[in-house]
Protein backbone atom coordinates (compact mmCIF):
# COMPACT_ATOMS: atom_id res chain seq x y z
CA UNK A 1 0.00 0.00 0.00
CA UNK A 2 1.44 3.47 -0.87
CA UNK A 3 0.84 6.15 1.80
CA UNK A 4 4.04 8.18 1.22
CA UNK A 5 2.42 10.28 -1.01
CA UNK A 6 2.71 14.36 -1.60
CA UNK A 7 -0.77 15.68 -1.18
CA UNK A 8 -1.43 19.45 -3.31
CA UNK A 9 -1.73 22.40 -0.79
CA UNK A 10 -3.51 24.28 -3.63
CA UNK A 11 -5.88 24.32 -6.34
CA UNK A 12 -4.02 24.71 -9.41
CA UNK A 13 -4.75 24.00 -13.40
CA UNK A 14 -2.55 20.65 -13.12
CA UNK A 15 -4.39 18.94 -10.43
CA UNK A 16 -7.67 20.56 -12.00
CA UNK A 17 -6.50 18.85 -15.41
CA UNK A 18 -5.89 15.90 -12.99
CA UNK A 19 -9.07 15.87 -11.53
CA UNK A 20 -10.82 15.62 -15.33
CA UNK A 21 -8.61 12.46 -15.69
CA UNK A 22 -10.31 11.13 -12.60
CA UNK A 23 -13.91 12.44 -13.93
CA UNK A 24 -13.59 10.50 -17.08
CA UNK A 25 -11.31 7.46 -16.38
CA UNK A 26 -10.94 7.08 -12.82
CA UNK A 27 -12.46 5.54 -10.02
CA UNK A 28 -12.32 4.99 -6.16
CA UNK A 29 -13.73 3.32 -3.17
CA UNK A 30 -12.76 0.79 0.03
CA UNK A 31 -12.37 -2.36 0.31
CA UNK A 32 -11.62 -5.20 2.53
CA UNK A 33 -8.12 -6.47 2.23
CA UNK A 34 -6.76 -8.92 4.70
CA UNK A 35 -8.75 -7.50 7.56
CA UNK A 36 -8.21 -4.02 6.83
CA UNK A 37 -10.38 -1.59 5.36
CA UNK A 38 -8.53 -0.08 2.33
CA UNK A 39 -8.70 2.94 -0.08
CA UNK A 40 -7.92 1.75 -3.77
CA UNK A 41 -7.33 4.00 -6.72
CA UNK A 42 -7.56 3.11 -10.24
CA UNK A 43 -7.33 5.31 -13.77
CA UNK A 44 -7.40 3.19 -16.46
CA UNK A 45 -7.47 3.97 -20.62
CA UNK A 46 -8.42 2.04 -23.58
CA UNK A 47 -5.41 -0.63 -24.21
CA UNK A 48 -4.61 0.91 -27.52
CA UNK A 49 -5.97 4.22 -27.52
CA UNK A 50 -4.71 5.46 -24.48
CA UNK A 51 -0.95 4.35 -23.76
CA UNK A 52 0.41 8.11 -25.36
CA UNK A 53 -1.45 9.89 -23.11
CA UNK A 54 -0.82 7.48 -19.79
CA UNK A 55 2.80 7.64 -20.79
CA UNK A 56 3.30 10.88 -22.16
CA UNK A 57 1.39 13.46 -20.33
CA UNK A 58 -0.69 11.37 -17.37
CA UNK A 59 2.64 9.93 -15.49
CA UNK A 60 4.64 12.76 -15.26
CA UNK A 61 1.85 14.90 -14.02
CA UNK A 62 1.16 12.11 -11.60
CA UNK A 63 4.51 12.36 -10.46
CA UNK A 64 4.49 16.28 -10.28
CA UNK A 65 1.01 16.35 -8.47
CA UNK A 66 1.81 13.21 -5.90
CA UNK A 67 5.35 12.45 -6.16
CA UNK A 68 4.88 9.11 -7.04
CA UNK A 69 5.68 6.63 -9.73
CA UNK A 70 2.28 5.11 -10.93
CA UNK A 71 2.85 1.47 -12.72
CA UNK A 72 1.34 1.84 -16.10
CA UNK A 73 0.16 -1.90 -17.22
CA UNK A 74 -1.49 -3.67 -19.65
CA UNK A 75 -4.75 -5.51 -18.62
CA UNK A 76 -5.85 -7.71 -21.60
CA UNK A 77 -8.51 -8.80 -19.77
CA UNK A 78 -10.89 -6.11 -19.72
CA UNK A 79 -9.23 -4.40 -23.15
CA UNK A 80 -7.46 -1.12 -20.06
CA UNK A 81 -3.72 0.40 -20.08
CA UNK A 82 -3.75 1.85 -16.83
CA UNK A 83 -2.85 1.70 -13.02
CA UNK A 84 -3.95 1.00 -9.80
CA UNK A 85 -2.72 2.18 -6.06
CA UNK A 86 -3.93 1.03 -2.87
CA UNK A 87 -3.93 4.67 -0.95
CA UNK A 88 -5.91 5.94 1.68
CA UNK A 89 -4.16 9.17 1.39
CA UNK A 90 -4.99 9.78 -2.17
CA UNK A 91 -8.77 8.24 -1.89
CA UNK A 92 -9.49 10.98 1.22
CA UNK A 93 -7.75 13.98 -0.99
CA UNK A 94 -10.13 13.18 -3.75
CA UNK A 95 -12.84 12.36 -1.77
CA UNK A 96 -12.44 15.92 -0.07
CA UNK A 97 -12.26 17.44 -3.53
CA UNK A 98 -15.92 16.75 -3.93
CA UNK A 99 -15.40 13.01 -5.46
CA UNK A 100 -18.09 10.14 -5.21
CA UNK A 101 -17.06 6.62 -4.26
CA UNK A 102 -18.01 3.78 -6.52
CA UNK A 103 -20.32 4.44 -9.30
CA UNK A 104 -20.06 8.09 -11.02
CA UNK A 105 -23.44 7.84 -12.05
CA UNK A 106 -24.02 11.51 -10.45
CA UNK A 107 -20.23 12.36 -10.73
CA UNK A 108 -19.69 16.39 -11.37
CA UNK A 109 -17.11 19.33 -11.25
CA UNK A 110 -16.33 20.24 -7.99
CA UNK A 111 -16.75 23.46 -7.28
CA UNK A 112 -13.04 24.11 -6.24
CA UNK A 113 -12.28 24.33 -10.26
CA UNK A 114 -15.11 26.88 -11.35
CA UNK A 115 -13.17 29.20 -9.54
CA UNK A 116 -11.91 30.34 -13.13
CA UNK A 117 -11.71 30.06 -16.52
CA UNK A 118 -8.22 28.67 -16.21
CA UNK A 119 -9.25 25.95 -13.86
CA UNK A 120 -12.70 25.52 -16.02
CA UNK A 121 -10.40 25.03 -19.19
CA UNK A 122 -7.69 22.70 -16.97
CA UNK A 123 -10.38 19.94 -15.84
CA UNK A 124 -12.37 20.34 -19.84
CA UNK A 125 -8.79 19.40 -20.79
CA UNK A 126 -8.44 16.54 -18.79
CA UNK A 127 -12.27 15.43 -19.44
CA UNK A 128 -11.71 15.30 -22.85
CA UNK A 129 -8.67 13.80 -23.07
CA UNK A 130 -10.26 10.72 -21.42
CA UNK A 131 -13.89 10.49 -22.51
CA UNK A 132 -13.51 12.79 -25.54
CA UNK A 133 -13.29 12.25 -29.21
CA UNK A 134 -12.70 14.22 -32.50
CA UNK A 135 -15.41 12.60 -35.16
CA UNK A 136 -14.41 13.96 -38.83
CA UNK A 137 -17.89 12.97 -40.91
CA UNK A 138 -18.15 12.81 -44.37
CA UNK A 139 -21.88 15.53 -45.51
CA UNK A 140 -22.19 16.76 -48.63
CA UNK A 141 -18.16 15.58 -49.99
CA UNK A 142 -16.26 17.12 -47.57
CA UNK A 143 -15.20 16.49 -43.85
CA UNK A 144 -17.11 18.05 -40.68
CA UNK A 145 -15.92 17.82 -37.68
CA UNK A 146 -17.40 17.11 -34.65
CA UNK A 147 -15.64 16.99 -31.06
CA UNK A 148 -18.01 14.79 -28.46
CA UNK A 149 -17.95 14.16 -24.75
CA UNK A 150 -20.40 11.12 -23.06
CA UNK A 151 -20.96 11.08 -19.63
CA UNK A 152 -23.80 8.81 -17.74
CA UNK A 153 -24.05 12.05 -15.47
CA UNK A 154 -26.75 14.69 -16.59
CA UNK A 155 -25.18 16.78 -13.70
CA UNK A 156 -21.72 16.33 -15.72
CA UNK A 157 -23.50 17.05 -18.97
CA UNK A 158 -25.02 20.39 -17.49
CA UNK A 159 -22.10 21.48 -16.35
CA UNK A 160 -19.74 21.11 -19.64
CA UNK A 161 -22.77 22.92 -21.49
CA UNK A 162 -22.94 25.81 -19.67
CA UNK A 163 -18.74 25.97 -19.57
CA UNK A 164 -17.95 25.65 -23.07
CA UNK A 165 -20.77 27.95 -24.19
CA UNK A 166 -19.77 30.61 -21.81
CA UNK A 167 -16.37 30.51 -22.71
CA UNK A 168 -17.49 31.32 -26.52
CA UNK A 169 -17.44 27.27 -27.95
CA UNK A 170 -20.69 26.95 -29.10
CA UNK A 171 -21.81 23.35 -27.51
CA UNK A 172 -25.41 21.31 -28.03
CA UNK A 173 -26.57 18.36 -25.51
CA UNK A 174 -28.77 15.16 -27.06
CA UNK A 175 -28.63 12.10 -25.12
CA UNK A 176 -30.22 8.33 -26.10
CA UNK A 177 -30.59 5.39 -23.91
CA UNK A 178 -27.88 2.82 -24.23
CA UNK A 179 -29.28 -0.68 -24.86
CA UNK A 180 -32.13 -0.56 -22.61
CA UNK A 181 -29.42 0.30 -19.63
CA UNK A 182 -28.76 3.90 -19.06
CA UNK A 183 -29.34 7.14 -20.80
CA UNK A 184 -25.98 8.60 -21.99
CA UNK A 185 -25.79 12.88 -22.18
CA UNK A 186 -23.64 13.96 -25.37
CA UNK A 187 -21.90 17.56 -25.11
CA UNK A 188 -21.20 18.13 -28.82
CA UNK A 189 -19.15 21.25 -30.47
CA UNK A 190 -19.20 20.84 -34.55
CA UNK A 191 -17.91 22.74 -37.00
CA UNK A 192 -14.54 24.26 -38.78
CA UNK A 193 -14.29 26.93 -36.18
CA UNK A 194 -15.73 25.62 -33.55
CA UNK A 195 -12.76 22.96 -33.77
CA UNK A 196 -10.15 25.76 -34.70
CA UNK A 197 -11.45 27.46 -31.17
CA UNK A 198 -11.93 24.15 -29.15
CA UNK A 199 -8.52 23.53 -29.76
CA UNK A 200 -6.93 26.35 -29.04
CA UNK A 201 -8.89 27.46 -25.77
CA UNK A 202 -9.13 23.82 -24.18
CA UNK A 203 -5.62 23.01 -25.76
CA UNK A 204 -5.98 18.98 -25.69
CA UNK A 205 -3.17 17.08 -24.80
CA UNK A 206 -4.11 13.42 -25.75
CA UNK A 207 -1.94 12.87 -29.04
CA UNK A 208 -4.58 11.12 -30.89
CA UNK A 209 -7.05 13.82 -30.32
CA UNK A 210 -3.67 16.31 -31.42
CA UNK A 211 -3.12 14.10 -35.22
CA UNK A 212 -6.58 14.09 -36.31
CA UNK A 213 -7.16 18.28 -35.41
CA UNK A 214 -4.11 18.48 -38.00
CA UNK A 215 -5.03 16.18 -40.13
CA UNK A 216 -8.25 17.59 -40.77
CA UNK A 217 -7.02 21.08 -41.36
CA UNK A 218 -3.98 20.39 -43.62
CA UNK A 219 -7.06 18.64 -46.01
CA UNK A 220 -9.67 21.08 -45.42
CA UNK A 221 -8.69 24.22 -47.49
CA UNK A 222 -11.55 26.03 -45.79
CA UNK A 223 -9.88 25.97 -42.28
Amino acid sequence: MTENILIPKSITPKLAEESGWHIGDGSMNYYNNKGYVKGIYQLRGHIEDDRDPYLKVIKPIFKFLYGIDISLRLMPSTRVFGFQIWCNKLVEFKKKLGFPLGKKFDILIPKVFLANDELKKAVIRGIFDTDGCVYLQKKYGKLYPRLEIATISSQLAEQLLIILNKLGLRATKYSYVLRGWREIYKISVRGNGMLDKFMKIIKPANPKHVRKYFFHKERCPEF
